[in-house]
């Protein structure tokens, strides 16, 4: 896409901002929507003449579409049936593993996050696997001489789910991580390594472990090129990330897992709706995250231009709850406390002490589920007006600063140039 082609630079270029040789990372925060998988495609194709060699390894959708499950039953005469999970051969992306022996690191990597077990399974003409079958142990308890015991049994040919399945593309993934920082000929060429969104369908727990085993990479291959310089090596090959991410918990553990990093890059990916124009938003200079910041400032764009949707509600419940969350509590309905309802306090009209909370809290509940970012509807005025009530309550009883997100410098940057220009 011809409008990411700024932002691809600004990625590009980031890694060698200030002649730092010590910054191999840039993260980015996008929601669902902004174009993240868009992006990664248009990275890793980024100044590529017809037939020439790729200078991205990229993980995302396209990556996971190389895993298909063989699910046609009605032609299926394998009793029991044997669930495959089938494997594009022919990707160049997966080729360079051809004659390595990756299946323990594999499994090392995948017992991080389940118990699930592989097999792979070749045909005559390759070495690289054709299918994979899932298998688990099961433990349970017989009663054996009067004493109860653990046996364990394997049942084979299972069929795992969406989030094991995901967490098994990424191990495999991770494998070929290996072979480029481990230096593989067949991914010789590769500069970058992209790494978008892939945290979908993982509980917490998998996320966090997920991110640890990811940004250690990432440590270790800046670590190797330290010692290669220190060594006396002169231009050792640099292998550059990026990450992309719409997980807010996954993306504070890469950040703190990094920061060590003092050069490390942090984004914020918009779109504007009115042009579908991408901005990329520097959150570094030791800025915090600022996800609810960055939605507030959204709906207070929107509410500026009177392009307020019904999904506007549905972002504003995704701020409360995450503040509510922050604050230990269950209920995002605290939050609305000392709610106004149009200009005045609950003492001024006929709502007794609560029935606001409540009142607004109903509207959120209602709205939130009838806004769709895919077919958005114009709210009416009253929609409108509840809205804002809640916006400028959230705003006033936070003191939220609210930054322009369609400026591209970071907020240090800014108030620097800002400064200037006053003296």
């Amino acid at each position: 896409m011809a409008n990411n082609d700024n932002i691809i630079k600004s990625l590009r270029e980031c890694f060698d901002a200030d002649g730092s040789q010590f910054t191999n990372c840039a993260l980015i925060f996008a929601y669902n929507g902004t174009g993240k998988t868009r992006l990664s495609y248009d990275f890793a194709h980024y100044g590529r003449d017809k037939g020439s060699l790729p200078h991205t390894l990229y993980y995302n959708a396209f990556t996971e579409d190389l895993f298909t499950w063989d699910n046609d039953f009605e032609n299926d005469t394998d009793e029991p049936r044997n669930y495959k999970l089938n494997i594009n051969q022919y990707s160049k992306l997966i080729q360079g593993l051809e004659g390595y022996n990756f299946t323990d690191s594999l499994r090392k990597y995948l017992n991080t996050f389940t118990d699930i077990d592989f097999d792979f399974h070749y045909d005559a003409e390759k070495e690289i696997p054709q299918y994979v079958t899932f298998s688990k142990k099961i433990r349970f308890p017989q009663m054996l001489n009067g004493e109860e015991q653990i046996f364990e049994d394997e049942v084979e040919n299972i069929k795992i789910s969406r989030g094991e399945e995901r967490l098994f593309v990424w191990c495999f993934f991770r494998c070929i991580i290996d072979q480029v920082l481990n230096g593989n000929d067949a991914y010789k060429n590769i500069e970058y390594i992209y790494i978008d969104d892939p945290m979908s369908s993982l509980d917490d727990n998998n996320v966090i472990a997920f991110a640890a085993q990811l940004y250690n990479a990432i440590r270790e291959s800046l670590n190797n090129e330290r010692k290669a310089m220190n060594s006396g090596i002169e231009n050792p090959r640099r292998i550059k990330f990026v990450v992309s991410s719409h997980h807010a918990l996954f993306f504070h553990v890469m950040y703190h897992g990094l920061m060590a990093d003092t050069k490390l890059k942090r984004y914020y990916l918009h779109r504007i709706k009115q042009s579908d124009e991408p901005v990329l938003k520097d959150m570094s200079d030791n800025n915090p995250f600022y996800y609810n910041v960055a939605v507030m400032s959204e709906i207070q764009r929107a509410i500026w231009d009177d392009k307020l949707y019904t999904y506007h509600f549905t972002i504003l419940r995704s701020v409360m709850e995450k503040i509510a969350e922050f604050f230990g509590h269950f209920d995002y309905r605290y939050i609305l406390d000392g709610i106004t309802y149009k200009g005045t306090t609950f003492e001024e009209t006929a709502f007794a002490k609560g029935e606001l909370t409540e009142l607004y809290s109903r509207i959120v509940n209602v709205f939130s589920h009838q806004g769709s970012f895919f077919a958005p509807l114009p709210m009416n005025e009253d929609n409108k007006d509840s809205l804002k009530t809640m916006f400028y309550h959230l705003k006033r009883k936070y003191n939220f600063i609210l930054p322009d997100l369609t400026d591209s410098r970071s907020e240090k940057d800014i108030f620097l140039q800002n400064k200037k220009q006053t003296k």
